[in-house]
């Protein structure tokens, strides 16, 4: 038991239980000692008050008394006269200090107000008018000179505080520093105390973590460890032993999990692959779907004016028509400059004037410095202004406008297609607007507008805002492309 953790710890807690009730002990009596300084240099200045409110106390009895001769002020007076007798010490001896002879002054001067004072009582009991009223004005300029010198004695008691106050900082200056000091001194104690107590159990613990170093290096065949030690260190060291054992284990069935994962991830890059193939093969096939739909409704046009129309016309329209045709033959790439895109809608544009020369207002808006410094996906204009021809005017009787504007906000190409029609609902909007996968299921409805929608969100899919639906019933319908010129495309 004597050289137990436990005992051990027992004795070293006494002794850390007397350093700090020292150190306390030492911080108590410093305390002490500041408070008395304090309150010695505060005495003074107490007691210097006190004699000026007796002598405050003795201006209104005293007025009282010679004004109206009140016995009650008269008695009121005398008690403070002997009050003040017993305030003022008798034993004045003569010092050096400045302070002390200012007081000592001030006991005389008090002597001799009181005197005057008894003076002016008995000369106003003798009815001696003239006298007393000389005695008051000179036991006025008696009060008012005590009260300057009691003025003087507490400046200059202050002024002995203030230069003293700097001794009262060096001492708790020296207070902190003894105390830290016992605080470093206990610490350090308790430091070797802690240190000895660790021996006692860290080189078992320091052969374990050598031997926990070469496990963590994938070193599984070393021989099994033990201690001869206290019950704790043999336990962990039993402990360590199942614990390779089944670090072992487990890091084999690791490695069976990883090369299963690796066959996983395989595949699962074999399945990547092959839904970037799908998504192009659904590009490729809405694309192909642009031209027999366009070609259908245009040459169903070209027949129905035919029988309608002369020849002279029907010349014209054929003429933009074949225009058409060879842009929309032509074209097989993804990407198109801005002009080629521009001239197969102009060709659009002059076959709807043909059809429609009452009844649809055509207006292109485009910056001519911008049509030859940036691409767009092709025929991603002329499928919405056909949208809006077939769709946008069904409700709407008289003139309607259908409006192209193509600009450029660095770093934004912005491309826009406004109709005055019957607009699109919300619901629809939306639908139209939620970006399909690849597993998609592509009907008659997947034309014109839809195309170039699902196109866009292809395109560039990390850029959420590339385009947007503005539509209101009876009033008409917006559609905005924002390309990024400064994002990549697909």
């Amino acid at each position: 038991m004597k050289n137990s953790l436990r005992s051990r710890l027992f004795v070293y807690f006494l002794i850390s239980m007397v350093i700090i009730i020292f150190s306390m002990g030492f911080a108590f009596i410093n305390s002490l000692n500041l408070q008395h300084i304090a309150d010695r240099r505060f005495k003074d200045e107490q007691f210097l008050q006190e004699l000026q409110f007796n002598l405050d106390d003795i201006q209104e009895p005293l007025n009282t008394y010679l004004t109206s001769y009140s016995s009650s002020s008269l008695a009121t007076l005398l008690f403070i006269i002997e009050t003040l007798n017993e305030v003022v010490p008798n034993q004045r001896p003569v010092t050096s200090s400045n302070s002390d002879l200012i007081k000592r002054e001030i006991y005389f001067l008090i002597d001799s107000y009181l005197i005057k004072l008894n003076e002016v009582i008995e000369q106003k009991r003798g009815r001696k008018v003239q006298q007393y009223i000389n005695s008051y004005s000179d036991l006025n300029v008696l009060y008012n000179y005590i009260s300057s010198k009691i003025n003087d004695a507490s400046l200059l008691g202050f002024r002995i505080q203030l230069a003293e106050y700097r001794r009262f900082l060096e001492l708790f200056r020296k207070m902190q520093l003894y105390g830290i000091l016992q605080i470093l001194l206990a610490t350090a104690f308790a430091f070797s105390i802690l240190m000895r107590t660790l021996n006692n159990i860290a080189n078992p613990m320091y052969q374990l973590s050598l031997m926990a170093a070469k496990l963590s290096k994938g070193n599984f065949d070393i021989p099994d460890i033990h201690f001869n030690s206290v019950t704790e260190v043999n336990q962990v060291a039993e402990a360590f032993n199942d614990m390779k054992l089944n670090i072992r284990h487990y890091v084999d069935e690791l490695h069976k999990q990883k090369e299963i994962e690796q066959q996983v991830l395989t595949e699962k890059y074999r399945n990547l692959e092959m839904e970037q193939l799908l998504k192009r093969m659904e590009l490729y096939t809405m694309q192909a779907q642009m031209n027999p739909h366009f070609l259908f409704n245009t040459i169903n046009t070209g027949v129905q004016l035919a029988i309608m129309e002369d020849a002279d016309r029907t010349a014209e329209y054929m003429e933009n028509l074949a225009a058409l045709f060879r842009y929309n033959i032509r074209e097989k790439q993804f990407f198109v400059s801005l002009r080629h895109e521009l001239e197969g809608l102009k060709s659009y544009y002059n076959i709807l004037k043909i059809r429609f020369p009452k009844t649809l207002k055509l207006i292109l808006n485009v910056q001519d410095d911008i049509v030859d410094n940036f691409t767009c996906p092709s025929m991603i204009i002329q499928p919405l202004v056909e949208n809006s021809v077939l769709h946008a005017f069904k409700k709407k009787e008289g003139l309607g406008t259908i409006t192209v504007s193509v600009s450029y906000i660095d770093p934004v190409l912005l491309i826009s297609v406004r109709d005055d029609g019957s607009g699109i609902a919300k619901d629809t909007v939306r639908e139209l607007l939620t970006p399909h996968t690849h597993d998609y299921k592509l009907n008659s409805r997947m034309m014109g507008l839809e195309n170039v929608i699902q196109r866009c969100y292809f395109f560039y899919p990390d850029q959420k805002d590339v385009i947007d639906i503005k539509s209101s019933q009876a009033i008409g319908t917006e559609i905005q492309i924002r390309i990024h010129t400064e994002v990549k495309h697909v």
